[in-house]
């Protein structure tokens, strides 16, 4: 459809251009009116031209490829930026940055990059648009339940930070645990497929 329009705005254009003026008849056009005609030509010419450049799949191609482009290097600061705190020390309901709990590592690490998440895990499983965890990509957030949460409910949150070549990723965490900051694999055939609830995607999501 966009197509179809983009051949129609072309076809004004090539109207618009042969309305330029030129004398099409015996009879001498007074100066200011051939010049009024002259100005509302390249008007038309000027607007057929704007109008075919927004509506060019090709204009809507390369914005989507800078937006892109913009949203992968924002992504590798953040992961980045996520892995300072390895090691960091785990405790329930610390928000850092000497210690954290899952959703306050998750809200800090955002947070320094102009993104305000919720405090809890429930309450930024809400936020961000979702993905199917076969297009997952770095800087997505995984949830799951817990043993406090309950199966179903939402209790824990953790960074994707890598997609592997065999559609696995390597996500990173404030783990109660490992007692503090980690990476782990997922799916791991084990306690965190078992537990997966979702995916949401806070980088380019149309509301956060």
């Amino acid at each position: 459809m966009k197509s179809l329009r983009y051949i129609a705005l072309f076809f004004l254009m090539a109207v618009a251009t042969s309305a330029a003026p030129a004398n099409l008849t015996p009879y001498k056009l007074p100066a200011r009116h051939a010049a009024s005609s002259y100005d509302t030509s390249c008007e038309l010419i000027a607007s057929a031209c704007e109008a075919i450049r927004e509506a060019s799949p090709f204009a809507a191609m390369a914005q989507a490829e800078n937006e892109n482009a913009a949203d992968s290097e924002e992504i590798d600061k953040i992961t980045h930026y996520a892995a300072k705190f390895l090691g960091t020390r785990y405790r329930l309901g610390a928000a850092g940055p000497r210690q954290f709990d899952c959703s306050g590592f998750v809200g800090y690490v955002y947070r320094n990059f102009g993104y305000n998440l919720h405090r809890d895990s429930r309450s930024q499983y809400r936020q961000g648009d979702e993905v199917d965890k076969d297009d997952l990509r770095p800087g997505d957030l995984l949830f799951f339940s817990s043993r406090s949460s309950g199966r179903g409910r939402v209790g824990h949150v953790a960074m994707v930070v890598d997609v592997n070549s065999d559609g696995s990723c390597t996500f990173i965490h404030a783990s109660s645990s490992k007692k503090g900051v980690v990476y782990q694999r997922f799916p791991d055939n084990g306690y965190y497929s078992r537990n997966f609830i979702g995916a949401k995607r806070i980088v380019g999501a149309s509301r956060v």
